[in-house]
């Protein structure tokens, strides 16, 4: 359980994102960097650069990740995740998948990695409609099907047999257009994304955040386990909620920028690209002031988060433009209720309420009225599992044109404005990336005018 001193797992990512990394302030960070053989052509000596420089930064750093948490006893609770299990399990793929291609000849053709994307995505889509009508028969108590049960193996073998090229084509369309905006590395014997983009499709843990029921604000959030199911996780929120007397939800997270970076499996291509770019934002800020200082405070978080936002939003978008892989993005019936509510307004106006009577000291009537536009949403088509103090308090850190409708931070709208006054996007992100807290943001703004 989450209590207010850092939980008991170490994180050695970077941050994250939609998509986030839940460790605390103080709480031990190191980033393990594996340069992977790139797609695209290369001179011997840069390449034989980017493996040296990653090879020697990988072993130090597994090996410092090993030496703290065996020290340190930081190891991690029976329903948390383990990020340094992850990063160990994880590293190698990419070195062993890029070998075997290189023996076969190199990458395949664009028109190949396009008709590998788009099965590997439609291959998603129907495992997780079966995974649902499987869930839902358990629940229900239903014997096993096993004609469902044999479909779905087969479906996940066959998707587990084109992962790697799936991962390999969108990290070589992320990576070309990062170094052509120049995200590159300035400071090495190479021009090249850096770190370089690296990421696994898998079942994304949850993030249990916390907040204090008399006013919104982020006390701590930790990563729970894949494998809990709703019953479990909401029996860990009603713990946490009883024993610490806060507000508490696991909220299911897209991406965490762990190296690789952690993404759980997207159901479009253009998704997909989105949340790559976003958690490879992650680790590229992290050699500089704002992504070191991730953890400082909830400014700096907030900031890092709508950068990553605004700049894996911007990347994927040239990324689908330039390799459009010409399948629909599957579609998502919107029920006809929910056709005319204006949901970010709605979340807003919820949360000035909320906060109203926070201010006033009634907190059970706050909790009543979010509780009550929950199930209003939810009859007009906007399904949220859960609306408390916890709810807003997380997404506010994803604030920003590009973040999450319910945040009202106001440092969203200064990141977006001074990604407007900077022109390029290599510009923005030199300048974002030495800001360490709100009075920077507000001086990187005013130089610009």
């Amino acid at each position: 359980m989450p209590p207010a001193s850092p939980p008991l797992w170490v994180d050695y990512s970077i941050g994250c994102r939609c998509c986030l990394a839940g460790a605390e302030d103080g709480t031990y960070r190191e980033y393990v960097a594996i340069a992977r053989v790139r797609h695209r052509e290369a001179s011997p000596i840069r390449s034989l650069a980017a493996g040296v420089a990653a090879g020697i930064v990988a072993v130090v750093s597994l090996l410092g990740a090993w030496t703290i948490t065996e020290l340190a006893h930081l190891t991690p609770g029976p329903n948390e995740y383990n990020i340094a299990a992850w990063e160990v399990r994880n590293f190698p793929d990419r070195w062993l998948f890029l070998a075997r291609q290189a023996l076969r000849g190199g990458p395949p053709s664009v028109a190949s990695q396009n008709t590998t994307l788009t099965r590997f995505f439609e291959l998603t889509n129907q495992i997780d409609a079966l995974e649902a009508r499987v869930s839902d028969a358990s629940q229900r108590g239903g014997a096993e099907d096993e004609a469902l049960a044999a479909e779905l193996s087969t479906l996940l073998e066959e998707r587990d047999r084109i992962e790697n090229q799936a991962e390999a084509t969108i990290e070589s369309r992320v990576a070309e257009v990062a170094e052509e905006q120049g995200l590159d590395s300035s400071f090495l014997l190479f021009d090249a994304a850096w770190p370089p983009v690296d990421a696994e499709f898998t079942n994304a843990p949850r993030m249990l955040a916390t907040s204090p029921r008399d006013r919104i604000e982020l006390r701590s959030s930790t990563l729970l386990r894949e494998d809990l199911d709703l019953t479990e996780i909401e029996a860990i929120e009603a713990e946490v909620t009883a024993e610490d007397d806060v507000a508490a939800l696991a909220f299911p997270i897209g991406g965490l920028g762990a190296y690789p970076t952690l993404i759980e499996y997207p159901d479009s291509y253009e998704h997909a690209v989105e949340v790559i770019a976003h958690e490879w934002m992650h680790n590229h800020l992290f050699f500089r002031p704002l992504g070191f200082n991730y953890y400082r405070d909830n400014d700096v978080r907030t900031i890092n988060e709508t950068v990553a936002d605004l700049v894996g939003r911007e990347i994927a978008r040239l990324v689908v433009e330039r390799w459009p892989t010409g399948a629909p993005a599957p579609a998502t019936p919107t029920p006809p209720a929910a056709s005319g509510i204006d949901l970010r307004a709605e979340l807003r106006f919820l949360r000035g309420e909320v906060d109203a009577l926070l201010a006033a000291g009634q907190v059970e009537q706050a909790e009543g009225l979010m509780e009550a536009r929950r199930q209003e949403l939810a009859a007009q088509g906007h399904y949220i599992r859960k609306i408390n103090q916890a709810y807003f308090a997380y997404l506010n850190l994803y604030a920003g044109e590009a973040g999450s409708p319910a945040a009202v931070n106001p440092i969203g709208p200064k990141v977006d404005e001074l990604r407007r006054r900077a022109g390029t996007l290599d510009r923005f992100v030199r300048i974002v990336g030495d800001v360490t807290n709100t009075a920077e943001l507000d001086e990187a703004l005013a130089r610009l005018q």
